[in-house]
């Protein structure tokens, strides 16, 4: 096998090896996140879908609102050529958002979903 050969294999296997994800996954499930309705599903119905989530805020009008992240991370190819990587970012991310504002009486008010716009990751 060629030294050039190695090369390629090597940092193929690190970059399919390298991804990282972290969160709820269920948020990017439509069959998942299809199955909660606004004014019929309740917190229990969210938890047993989602889980609980990290993080919760509350409003004014005894509003809860449930906040859930999916972060996928993985090395960008250029991560591995010397040269390219000095001025591109070596680390894709993906980000997605998923909110559930329950009312007063514990029912699914609204729900809320982004994909916030790709940030380059740090480069080095």
């Amino acid at each position: 096998m060629t030294a050039w050969l190695k090369l390629l294999t090597v940092s193929v296997l690190l970059v399919i090896s390298a991804c990282v994800s972290v969160g709820t996954k269920a948020i990017t499930d439509a069959g998942v996140v299809s199955q909660i309705e606004v004014g019929k599903s309740t917190r229990a119905d969210v938890a047993a879908r989602l889980g609980y989530p990290l993080t919760a805020s509350y409003g004014d009008q005894g509003e809860e609102t449930w906040h859930y992240t999916w972060v996928t991370a993985a090395p960008a190819v250029t991560a591995f050529v010397p040269v390219v990587k000095a001025v591109t970012p070596s680390l894709c991310e993906s980000t997605r958002e998923f909110a559930v504002t329950f009312s007063r009486d514990g029912t699914v008010k609204s729900l809320g979903s982004e994909q916030p716009p790709k940030s380059p990751g740090p480069s080095g």
